[in-house]
């Protein structure tokens, strides 16, 4: 799915993931399917949309080969096709569904001498998301849904003259929370810029950071940042009263306790170095089940 959001820029969809460009897509697309021949492995355009219109590109090749080194004139040339519907792979092929690659190729195999061409169709967002399920393996889909809202449209401009998209988005994901929304605090804001400045120039001279709810990045993935931190979620387990690192910036994120929120954004390198401070301060030891609690939306 190509998924443009300004009449500039493209944003790209692949497993309820967005990528700021088509090479990063490609890339997580070699990486998922590691045991086929970059050669028999093929791209299949679905749809774009802008705003709120979807449309079909012809310019854009319906098969694409991930090498870009041949192209497919006839579908039916296609054994397997892959597909990611509601957190989950599923396979076609001889018009039956699979729910593994090593089941479809083994039907095809036997009804079919044609070549094994696996391809990894991107659905648009609208088609996998389901009625207001709060079940955390949907929160990928939810994830994206709040994304698309927040930040179609949106270009670089947009962030780095203010932060309100990014609190935007976080105070989405707090009222799916039961969390109260943030509000920018500037003489936080004013200590986080200067922590950042700091920071950057650390980043220069290539020395260690230790500072948490930071990152680098590019500008066009720079909107991904938020999206990313709160998809860590799927990490975290609501039972547990104490930290789990890989889910540190969506607990902090989601505090209840938290009120005012400050940033700093700093440009490096042809890069963002992003910043957010929050206060009080999350992550409290032993008090995670009394601040971080499930979606309920």
């Amino acid at each position: 799915m190509l998924m443009q959001t300004n009449y500039d820029s493209f944003f790209y969809s692949y497993h309820d993931m967005f990528f700021a460009t088509k090479k990063q897509m490609i890339d997580q697309i070699l990486k998922d399917h590691k045991n086929l021949k970059e050669t028999n492995l093929f791209i299949q355009y679905i749809l774009s949309f802008h705003g709120n219109n979807y449309f079909f590109d012809k310019n854009v090749p319906q098969h694409e080969n991930i090498l870009k080194k041949n192209s497919l004139k006839n579908v039916n040339d296609i054994t397997v096709s892959e597909y990611f519907i509601n957190g989950k792979e599923v396979y076609k092929c001889n018009n039956k569904k699979f729910l593994s690659f090593e089941l479809a190729i083994k039907d095809c195999s036997t009804n079919n001498n044609n070549i094994i061409i696996k391809t990894t169709p991107k659905p648009v967002i609208t088609n996998v998301i389901l009625k207001n399920d709060s079940s955390e393996k949907y929160a990928h889909i939810f994830s994206a849904r709040i994304w698309y809202k927040i930040w179609m449209g949106c270009n670089y401009q947009c962030y780095s003259q203010n932060k309100f998209q990014f609190l935007r988005e976080i105070n989405q994901y707090r009222y799916a929370h039961g969390s109260l929304k943030l509000a920018e605090n500037l003489k936080l804001s004013m200590y986080t810029q200067m922590i950042a400045e700091k920071t950057a120039k650390l980043y220069k001279k290539r020395e260690q950071i230790r500072l948490e709810n930071v990152a680098i990045l590019t500008y066009d993935n720079a909107p991904m940042l938020i999206k990313k931190w709160y998809d860590e979620n799927i990490y975290y387990n609501y039972a547990s009263n104490s930290i789990i690192q890989k889910a540190k910036h969506f607990t902090a994120m989601v505090w209840m306790r938290t009120k005012q929120i400050g940033f700093g954004i700093v440009d490096v390198n042809k890069e963002l170095l992003i910043l957010i401070s929050y206060e009080p301060v999350p992550n409290t030891p032993h008090l995670f089940t009394k601040n971080v609690f499930k979606r309920k939306i």
